[in-house]
């Protein structure tokens, strides 16, 4: 007799519930597996369809720019279509513009192409999350369910450089972006039949001037990181996104503390917590993702690996950061808080970096193997603290929206690490000048996350 268990989506058979869960799991692996699944094809691509360095940034970039801009709007487009609607149209979306990417005939209509597929992620991963309480209405299943949901994100990053590694020597680089078009249709389908009549959340209005503001300053910032290199720093174009960037950020600070409905409730940040939560996520993303970009450049530039055999040499990092969260650092919060982990990173996170200053093209592999593993201790070590002080923090009623702010500084840290370290590459006199230099910037980042915890002084009962 089969069991039937109480969850959001109404009493239904354990089965269907699963199958529900394995969707939402599925659909955040791969919007994971896109933050750096281009990585290793950006030499490639430039190969195929020309282009600058600032426009591989582009391509690197453009998806997680727009996931930063649009991922506080997405969750309140899925307040109001209701999270298995959003799920849904988020998902489609990414197959349409996922198939739009593989069939680019050009690097510019590529770029244009991985800004929509930003845009389809930012409403599919505040559903994703929003989904689980509805599924899981017990409180210990739910939890386990987040752990289950969280480690999917972080067996996206260590396989990313593999498949992307695989796909791209076997099929061309297309088939990185082709072949999420038959995973999404199915999970697509398998939502359809498992997740339904999700009740809608109230009607919170947008706010639209926050989210004008928004774009325009991460834009701008952007394009200023970007093609600054290319168009040199004090061309009128430079300083105009400069400029703007200037008048954008003050005028959206001004505009979330008067609006009713605020994209960035300012009380969030009454909690100093949250603040270094904020910020400390930005900063490890920033050093995350603009090491992996500078990591793929040199391995296949200045060592002349292919893309796969790049992909295996990056597994050090990967799989470190995947496995030390539920290895080590969990038991660590529950023992000793959370501020422990993040000092412990710090110890092997600084040498990590430090190490790959005294790599070059005659590097033996075992030494950039063990500067890659401390790197990606750090970032298992780092990230879980960081998150959950995220969680702990906000006042009551702003938990979800906390998390928005959250993952938002994160996607930003993102976009300005490939940028920022992409162009000092970009701008330095070879590769390996410009890895020494973004490896030393990325030390600092490491040292920058440990102090900004002991600022927050949160005490061992917190983890």
């Amino acid at each position: 007799m089969s069991q039937h268990v109480e969850v959001g989506i109404g009493a239904g058979p354990t089965r269907r519930r699963s199958l529900g869960f394995v969707a939402v799991c599925l659909g955040n692996f791969v919007i994971m597996l896109d933050t750096n699944i281009v990585n290793l094809a950006a030499p490639h691509i430039q190969q195929s369809l020309g282009g600058s360095f600032s426009g591989l940034l582009w391509v690197v970039n453009g998806y997680t720019l727009a996931v930063a801009a649009l991922i506080l709007c997405g969750g309140a487009i899925g307040d109001r279509l209701g999270n298995d609607r959003a799920y849904r149209f988020g998902v489609l979306g990414f197959a349409v513009t996922s198939l739009l990417c593989g069939l680019a005939p050009g690097l510019e209509l590529l770029i244009g192409f991985r800004l929509l597929q930003g845009v389809a992620a930012a409403l599919l991963l505040p559903a994703l999350l929003g989904l689980i309480p509805h599924l899981f209405a017990d409180p210990g299943a739910r939890s386990r369910a987040v752990a289950i949901w969280g480690s999917t994100g972080a067996a996206a990053l260590a396989a990313g450089p593999l498949i992307s590694g695989l796909f791209i020597d076997t099929l061309g680089w297309r088939a990185i972006f082709v072949v999420n078009v038959p995973i999404c249709v199915g999970i697509y389908l398998l939502a359809r039949r498992t997740i339904t009549d999700i009740p809608r959340g109230p009607r919170r209005p947008i706010d639209g001037w926050g989210q004008v503001l928004a774009i325009a300053a991460l834009g701008a910032l952007a394009f200023a990181l970007m093609e600054g290199p290319s168009y040199g720093w004090t061309s009128p174009l430079i300083l105009a996104a400069g400029a703007l960037v200037v008048l954008a950020v003050p005028a959206f600070v001004v505009v979330q503390a008067r609006s009713a409905h605020p994209l960035v409730p300012p009380q969030l940040f009454s909690d100093r917590r949250f603040t270094v939560a904020a910020v400390n996520g930005l900063v490890f993303q920033f050093v995350f993702f603009g090491t992996l970009f500078l990591l793929a450049i040199y391995l296949q530039t200045v060592h002349r690996t292919s893309a796969l055999v790049a992909g295996l040499q990056l597994l050090p990092i990967t799989i470190a950061t995947a496995l030390a969260p539920p290895l080590l650092t969990s038991r660590l919060m529950i023992e000793r808080g959370l501020s422990v982990p993040v000092y412990l990173a710090a110890l092997v996170g600084v040498p990590g970096f430090l190490l790959m200053v005294l790599c070059d093209a005659t590097s033996p592999y075992w030494v950039l193997g063990a500067a890659m593993a401390l790197q990606g201790l750090w970032s298992g070590l780092a990230l879980p603290p960081t998150a959950s002080l995220a969680v702990v923090s906000p006042p009551p009623g702003l938990t979800g929206t906390g998390s928005g702010v959250f993952n938002a500084s994160r996607q930003l840290g993102g976009v300005l690490g490939v940028a920022v370290l992409g162009g000092i590459m970009s701008s330095a006199d070879s590769v390996v000048t410009g890895m020494h230099i973004g490896m030393v910037i990325c030390a600092v980042g490491v040292g920058v996350i440990a102090l900004l915890v002991r600022y927050a002084t949160v005490p061992a009962s917190a983890g």
